[in-house]
């Protein structure tokens, strides 16, 4: 008699069976990874109340067998031990082994809730999961040696014009530095390549009148323009010794500088309509748009100014303006923040304190930064913002200029592609023209 209860008593049996032959099949097939590579690295400390290590990104050179940081932690930072995070090509289980070297030690076994000397750790070596593949690693934790904001000034000329100017102002142009002067009757000029031992060459100018506000030279895609404010007109060279006048019907009543823009920077002017002044940008003037008014208190000359543009935001791009008159020739003692919404020019003013000078002083661009250098009652001080023109500090004393550096206004200063600073000229507090050169670097910038 065959029961009832086989048929299911057979199924049940082979499909253990089946289960069993899936399972053992599953097992020896298994292929361990051959990857042993470190594709990321953190450290983590409680010790490090402001995640300054937690913040840091750290380089694996995979071909050279090497994890640093680019950036530097900061002057006199030190952590004794730290919680060390690998990351492999698994996140389950990357790695069937890590070894660690510290100094005078050999090679230990290393699991990731161990704490680790970091500044003793030199060689990260990794298994992969096969157990046969090992990736050796160099370990630097770089940190600055010495103060990294520290600027050292160094006076390169005491007088670098052949004459004592009437005015004078100084741009970076096609890789070279050139200092627009005027005499007498005309606007003559010097040019050097920026070095150690700047060489000054004459330059034999033609065509710029000399009613030219020198102060308004800007600089933007190969141009350099000038504004004749007795003609409201604007000149244009593209080697900065010929000279000839802007074409168009505008009157230019104002040029402010470079605004910059998304794909393409833009000259941002002030044009005269219907005896009131508007905004403008252009090009190459073969296309003038015109936009919405500009406000009473902003200055129309005068003033000081400088681009910001961060390169890693889309959004952190203005033009700022300091100091200068308005239309009814009032002085300003505002920091302006421009920027291009929608089509029209938006302005907000930095927060900065009222007993601050802006009359004469001069904005640049340093260290992703704005700076000001602007005169106190007995020295030049520096001014920097770190939110890009918003808010203003004063500089720390590591970055002051030395004793025999003369209290100057409208003095240019200009960075240039090696990192420097350099500063031009300017009035003297007796109102004699001064015509030394002064050339300053961040210690950060020294290959430290």
């Amino acid at each position: 008699m065959i029961s009832k209860y086989f048929p299911l008593t057979s199924v049940l049996v082979m499909t253990l069976l089946l289960l069993s032959s899936c399972l053992n099949s599953s097992t020896d097939n298994v292929e361990y990874s051959p990857d042993a590579q470190i594709y990321a690295l953190t450290l983590s400390s409680k010790t490090d109340t402001a995640s300054l290590l937690t913040a840091t990104q750290f380089t694996i050179d995979q071909i050279n067998g090497k994890i640093f940081n680019k950036e530097p932690l900061p002057y006199l930072f030190h952590i004794d031990s730290v919680l060390l995070s690998l990351r492999g090509a698994s996140s389950y289980s990357p790695f069937s082994q890590v070894l660690l070297t510290l100094d005078q030690e050999s090679p230990s076994p290393w699991r990731e809730s161990d704490s680790v000397a970091v500044n003793q750790l030199r060689k990260i070596t990794t298994t992969a999961p096969d157990g046969i593949h090992t990736k050796e690693y160099s370990f630097e934790l770089n940190i600055y040696q010495q103060d990294p904001f520290i600027i050292n000034w160094q006076q390169l000329h005491t007088n670098f014009l052949p004459i004592a100017p009437l005015s004078q102002n100084s741009i970076a142009f096609n890789g070279n530095l050139i200092t627009y002067y005027k005499s007498t009757e005309r606007i003559e000029a010097v040019m050097t390549e920026p070095g150690n031992e700047p060489v000054w060459h004459s330059l034999n100018i033609a065509g710029l009148p000399s009613t030219t506000d020198l102060s308004t030279a800007t600089v933007n895609d190969g141009t350099i323009f000038m504004l004749d404010p007795a003609g409201y007109t604007l000149y244009h060279s593209t080697d900065g010794i010929a000279w000839n006048s802007v074409p168009g019907s505008h009157k230019i009543g104002a040029l402010y500088g470079t605004l910059p823009a998304p794909g393409e920077d833009k000259l941002l002017l002030a044009v005269e309509q219907d005896n009131m002044l508007f905004f403008a940008e252009t090009t190459d003037f073969t296309e003038v748009t015109v936009m919405n008014k500009v406000p009473d208190h902003i200055p129309v000359n005068g003033f000081t100014t400088t681009k910001v543009d961060d390169p890693t935001s889309y959004s952190v791009k203005y033009l700022l303006l300091a100091g200068g008159n308005t239309t009814d020739n009032s002085l300003s003692n505002q920091i302006w923040i421009l920027q291009k919404k929608e089509g029209t020019i938006t302005s907000i003013l930095s927060r900065m304190t009222s007993s601050l000078i802006l009359q004469s002083s001069t904005l640049f661009y340093y260290d992703n930064k704005p700076y000001l250098m602007t005169p106190s009652t007995e020295r030049n001080i520096l001014f920097f913002s770190g939110n890009f023109g918003l808010d203003w500090e004063e500089a720390e004393e590591n970055q002051a200029f030395p004793a025999g550096f003369t209290k100057r206004s409208n003095a240019s200063v200009i960075t240039d592609s090696e990192n420097y600073i350099w500063i031009f000229g300017g009035i003297s507090a007796e109102q004699a023209q001064l015509t030394d050169v002064w050339r300053g670097r961040l210690n950060k910038f020294n290959g430290m």
